[in-house]
């Protein structure tokens, strides 16, 4: 799956980047992703490229009726290196960027393109990111953490809380979402450093006696080390209440039967009934043999919006402003006028390897 950039450039059409009219209709769309191939979050990178490819598998290799071409470059969960590959695949003609996993990398890639080639982000959720030419279809932070709030006041309402995160800009906004949406009264919150410790057990020892709610933050490894701790804690009074990330399938597969029972807040899960999200799990199972993680879905959805807004002609950043509401695997969501997704998220419990929708929370 993982192809070296450079060699993938020289195929490319040559022309200059930008948010100009796409080429004639017999010239490709060119799709330039920026993905974590290596680092940490090599293992979504994998999806990220898996649901791209699979995407245009699925629908002949066109977007929007047109050939299309996609281009993958490894950031390596750099923004540097990110920035770096962005420059190179506008300079090799992209019509559009897309991918992006982690938040810092997005910020140095939107810089780059310059709000003059239009940026469709398929995961990156910090509250920062936005402009005229940049797209969403993941979540912002702010609101992913708002959604667990909004579940948690009408179901933990008058009882201690604590909120627990890694220490890094996703972490701390995560929580603050969390605290607006829940919106009645002051919460401990435990910040671990970003990258460490291997052991989360002494911080998890802070949780106060008279706690009745955790609500946690982690993607990765240190999602992984959380699950793990947590399960070795063995509070039966904290019921935990954990993120999107937390429970994604990366980490799930990783610590099996410890995540059981598990509750969660996310915008997706596997197990969502219609029709869309069977017949997209189905084709996702059988590339992979396993299911699609969130990611997979977000990166799905990212080159159904190129799509459909390719389908438009024209410019297009305005042809991507103008899409209005995508239905697809999640479910219809729509963007608002700063191109983040305004959407259902939905409360996920894990039983016997699936997050089963136990609640819907809608929009505000």
């Amino acid at each position: 799956m993982r192809v070296a950039v450079l060699g993938l450039v020289a195929l490319m059409v040559a022309g200059c980047g930008g948010s100009v009219p796409l080429a004639a209709e017999d010239e490709p769309v060119r799709v330039g992703a920026i993905i974590s191939q290596t680092g940490v979050y090599a293992t979504l990178g994998d999806d990220m490229e898996t649901a791209m490819r699979l995407y245009l598998d699925d629908h002949s290799g066109l977007l929007g009726g047109r050939p299309a071409r996609l281009v993958v470059a490894d950031d390596a969960s750099s923004p540097e290196i990110g920035a770096e590959q962005a420059r190179k695949l506008i300079d090799g003609g992209a019509d559009v960027l897309t991918g992006l996993i982690a938040s810092p990398v997005a910020v140095s890639v939107v810089k780059e393109a310059a709000g003059n080639t239009p940026v469709v982000i398929a995961n990156a959720g910090a509250d920062q990111l936005g402009g005229p030419g940049v797209f969403r279809v993941s979540y912002t932070n702010r609101a992913h953490g708002y959604a667990a709030g909004r579940y948690a006041a009408e179901h933990y309402a008058g009882q201690d809380v604590v909120l627990m995160a890694s220490g890094y800009s996703a972490g701390v906004e995560t929580l603050d979402g969390f605290a607006e949406g829940y919106g009645t009264g002051p919460l401990k919150r435990i910040l671990t450093p970003f990258g460490g410790p291997a052991d989360l057990e002494p911080y998890l020892a802070r949780i106060p006696r008279g706690a009745r709610l955790l609500y946690a933050f982690y993607a990765g490894g240190e999602a992984i080390a959380f699950v793990k701790a947590f399960k070795r804690f063995g509070d039966a009074r904290v019921k935990l209440l954990a993120c999107q990330n937390l429970a994604d399938e990366d980490v799930l597969r990783a610590v099996g039967r410890d995540a059981e029972g598990m509750v969660s807040v996310g915008l997706w899960s596997p197990a969502l009934e219609n029709p869309d999200n069977v017949a997209f799990v189905a084709r996702w199972r059988a590339r992979t043999g396993r299911n699609p993680s969130a990611v997979a879905l977000q990166s799905w959805d990212a080159m159904r919006l190129v799509d459909r807004a390719a389908a438009a002609g024209g410019d297009l950043t305005r042809a991507l402003a103008g899409v209005g509401e995508l239905d697809g695997p999640r479910g219809p969501f729509k963007l608002d006028a700063a191109h983040n997704p305004v959407q259902n998220w939905y409360v996920r419990q894990y039983q016997n390897g699936v997050n089963r929708i136990i609640a819907t929370i809608p929009p505000p």
